[in-house]
């Protein structure tokens, strides 16, 4: 089980350059397709829903919310994925990509802005200790009735996350890993229900609903 305390410094200016050949071969990033079409499957995104995209990364996730004619906000720490997310992007005008240091935990935004916020494989680049905050920061961001909705590489509990680790030996234990039971907990004290779904040994997508009431 890892405690990380500390985030380490990741080169991800460096990886944007091969970050899109490294998923297509589906080793690190098996079923990647998968897990993005169910984000946004599970988000209810409509045209004209106000997105947004924590780590938009290269904008594969942005590109699929934007194709179905909503409105995107893709922030990221790492201008290089940035940079390569604009290229993407640029034939669609309602995508607006910006840096942000910290993203899950400082959005640069109002309260209940968005329909759905929605993120993969960037959620557990958050502390553990800071994860609570995390899931508080998206439902203050979150308008009533909308949905968060994350894929990410997550486990179910503590030991699942132990014998994951030794078996998948290409997972970095430098990274935080959310536990679903701990996670489930944290959404729970913000009045909201995680629902899960397991894609991989070590993958999984969960969403939740902030309350019309909320």
């Amino acid at each position: 089980m890892t405690e990380n305390s500390e985030k380490p410094e990741w080169s991800f200016d460096t990886w944007a350059e091969t970050y899109d050949q490294e998923i297509a071969t589906g080793n690190s990033f098996d079923r990647y397709a998968d897990i993005l079409a169910a984000v946004v499957e599970v988000a209810n995104i409509r045209p004209g829903s106000q997105v947004l995209d924590i780590g938009v990364g290269t904008g594969n996730l942005a590109l699929l919310c934007a194709e179905l004619g909503a409105r995107v906000v893709g922030l990221d720490p790492y201008k290089g994925m940035l940079a390569k997310a604009e290229i993407k992007l640029a034939g669609h005008s309602d995508v607006r990509l910006a840096w942000c240091e910290d993203p899950f935990l400082s959005l640069p935004s109002d309260d209940a802005s968005f329909d759905a916020i929605v993120s993969t494989f960037a959620f557990h680049h958050v502390l553990h200790e800071e994860k609570p905050a995390a899931v508080q920061e998206l439902k203050r961001a979150l308008k009533p009735g909308g949905v968060v909705s994350i894929g990410d590489l997550m486990f179910e509990n503590a030991q699942a996350e132990t014998a994951g680790l030794k078996e998948h030996d290409w997972l970095d234990e430098t990274e935080f890993f959310s536990r679903i039971d701990e996670l489930s907990d944290m959404f729970a004290e913000n009045g909201m229900e995680l629902i899960c779904q397991q894609f991989t040994p070590v993958a999984w997508v969960v969403h939740a609903t902030r309350s019309k009431e909320s």
